[in-house]
């Protein structure tokens, strides 16, 4: 596997939920929660405020340290922390992680100065780099190859509205033959483990959820430490099933926006969610938003949609208590009526048409 990747396809990640302890109260739960959508739509100034809401008492042990910590990274005023995820790298990695994260930091606390904290992040390479870049992407072929003289792997690119470095030493390759709504795929599996760094979400959460994993033309990328077992319910719809569909839309679809791979693939991970339903149903609820440019987000309120108008509930919250075999059917139709939609722009040479 090559050492970078192409950049455009990491806004085609998979979002990982991780489950809170058990002994937060379920006022201090549902902040946590508000907190981390705000954290994975880039809103730094927001999810401080409903972290700095949340009484330390209300928490357990658990997500006591994970508040302080997102706190500590959110911290405008404050020095970047060390993290224990960094050690023993090179000199050039160092001071790689230490630009990304006073980009990440800045960005997510002033959205309209997010092109002041671009502009920053582009100098800082240009010197680490020691040659003239004229913009960040221009400068992430640059990057890989340094990291992949150094013997690591990396992914740069965009994850929703920020610009993101993943690195990591280990990849191994597998062929997973994964079952889909519309027809399965065999599919090469790349997993891959020694995480120096897993991005900008993962970052700010300090690593209590992110990116679990992309897709390219060479097939799946799996980020290990996402996931807590590999074999579970957790694993194979929300990565596999959700990153087989791309790699399926991309090969029958040819190019669509972000967006869409992202609502095709959600509701696969609906049509064959069980045990994760809740799971899946409160991610998509608190990670909603209005910007194409951040395709989850967008994608979690469109999917939340067509599926409350299918199934006639009044409410989001009912999709938690809609007969199982109702809700599955619901999410394949609504996915099998979008390919109908993308098959007849495609046989009439014209855009997609909307979502039905």
């Amino acid at each position: 596997m090559p050492a970078s990747i192409p950049a455009f396809l990491l806004a085609a990640s998979t979002i990982i939920p991780i489950a809170t302890t058990t002994t937060t109260t379920p006022d201090a739960k549902q902040e946590l929660r508000l907190a981390i959508g705000a954290i994975l739509r880039a809103q730094g100034r927001e999810a401080r405020s409903a972290l700095q809401s949340i009484a330390p008492t209300q928490l357990g042990t658990t997500d006591r340290h994970f508040r302080e910590c997102a706190l500590l990274r959110l911290n405008a005023a404050g020095p970047l922390p060390v993290t224990s995820d960094t050690p023993d790298v090179n000199a050039f990695t160092r001071d790689l992680l230490h630009l990304y994260r006073t980009y990440w930091r800045a960005a997510a606390l002033d959205v309209d100065g997010r092109p002041a904290a671009e502009r920053a992040l582009t100098d800082g390479l240009a010197r680490l780099l020691g040659r003239p870049v004229s913009n960040i992407a221009d400068a992430e072929p640059l990057v890989g190859a340094r990291l992949t003289s150094y013997g690591l792997f990396s992914q740069e690119g965009r994850t929703g509205v920020l610009h993101d470095l993943m690195i990591w030493r280990r990849s191994t390759r597998k062929i997973e033959n994964v079952p889909l709504p519309e027809g399965g795929n065999a599919t090469q599996v790349n997993y891959l483990d020694g995480f120096i760094s897993r991005g900008w979400s993962s970052y700010f959460t300090c690593n209590r959820t992110g990116t679990g994993g992309w897709t390219t033309d060479e097939g799946l990328f799996v980020v290990v430490p996402a996931y807590k077992s590999l074999s579970d319910e957790n694993f194979s719809v929300n990565f596999l099933a959700h990153e087989s569909q791309h790699y399926s839309d991309k090969k029958r679809f040819g190019g669509m926006p972000s967006w869409r791979l992202e609502y095709r693939a959600k509701l696969v991970e609906v049509a064959y969610a069980s045990t994760t339903r809740d799971r899946v149903l409160d991610a998509f609820t608190d990670n909603q938003g209005d910007d194409p440019g951040d395709p989850h987000s967008y994608a979690n309120r469109r999917v939340l949609t067509v599926l409350t108008h299918r199934l006639g509930v009044a409410s989001v919250a009912d999709l938690h208590t809609v007969a199982i075999d109702r809700l599955h059917e619901a999410a394949i139709n609504a996915l099998k009526a979008d390919s109908a939609a993308l098959d007849t722009a495609s046989h009439a040479g014209a855009g997609t048409h909307p979502l039905r």
